[in-house]
């Protein structure tokens, strides 16, 4: 269970541990890699899913080689 406010050594040890178990789960035959990966994978809920990037707004967003200005 979380607990907040958000503690990032925390949440590094719960996903040790998450590992771990799959790690164990593995060796064992207890869960095969593909059921393992469509666990982990959020149970295929993006698979269909499409990734949208629009291209940014003309004078919002500075060239890649632009300098910045950080005064």
């Amino acid at each position: 269970m979380r607990s907040y406010p958000y503690d990032p050594d925390q949440r590094a040890a719960e996903k040790a541990e998450s590992r771990r178990r799959d790690e164990e789960a593995l060796c064992s035959g207890a869960v095969t890699r593909a059921a393992l990966q469509f666990v982990n994978g959020g149970y295929g809920l993006f698979r269909r899913s499409a990734l949208v990037r629009r291209p940014p707004k003309e004078g919002n967003d500075p060239a890649p080689d632009a300098p910045v200005d950080n005064s």
